[in-house]
């Protein structure tokens, strides 16, 4: 269990609200269309109740995922139900395209996606704790949630911090998930990292 101070989990949720807040400008432009986004609400729990938690094992699910590496490792997957990925790609390229072509270009699309919307939650993280992280390509994945949870986890003792984010684009409303794997020295340095933004001086 992951014990944080009522200072600390304000600061995390202000971090990520930031972070994803500017990673939803970015699918924004990719779109064309404005999106509200939700406060998120995030949870750190084990990994193998993630799925779980999210109720995603009887349903497929489209996932890209990132590794990152800095003050914190952690691997960040993003996670839409695989219809309403079809729903952004088809946003992202237009009404032209029929359901097949869609289909076909689903992977690429959401690859690209998923690196901008991943490196622009990372990137505003780095820059509130002034620091830097270094990453992989982008991965897509295809099956329910376990699946994909299940094939990034490294270690039962891993945990999993857990991010619920309602996109709203135009009058549609796009559930999607973030979950950051990190293993018991990521969850350290990412709290340390929070303490540093704590103890940043307000500009």
């Amino acid at each position: 269990m992951i014990n944080l101070s009522e200072d600390q989990s304000d600061a995390l949720v202000e971090i990520f609200n930031i972070s994803i807040g500017r990673a939803a400008s970015a699918l924004s432009r990719i779109v064309g269309e404005k999106i509200v986004l939700a406060v998120p609400s995030l949870q750190f729990m084990q990994a193998n109740e993630a799925a779980e938690r999210l109720g995603l094992n009887t349903q497929r699910i489209c996932g890209v995922t990132q590794e990152f590496s800095g003050p914190f490792s952690t691997e960040a997957i993003l996670m839409f139900p695989e219809d309403r990925s079809l729903e952004i790609v088809r946003m992202m390229l237009g009404e032209s395209y029929s359901m097949d072509e869609l289909s076909e270009l689903e992977q690429e699309a959401m690859s690209e996606i998923g690196n901008i919307l991943l490196n622009a939650c990372i990137g505003s993280i780095a820059n509130l704790i002034s620091s830097r992280f270094d990453s992989t390509m982008p991965e897509v994945r295809l099956g329910n949630g376990d699946d994909l949870l299940r094939v990034s986890v490294r270690s039962a003792d891993d945990t999993v911090l857990l991010i619920f984010i309602d996109f709203n684009i135009a009058a549609r409303t796009i559930q999607g998930y973030m979950a950051f794997l990190m293993d018991v020295p990521s969850i350290n340095g990412l709290i340390e990292s929070v303490d540093r933004f704590i103890a940043a001086p307000s500009a």
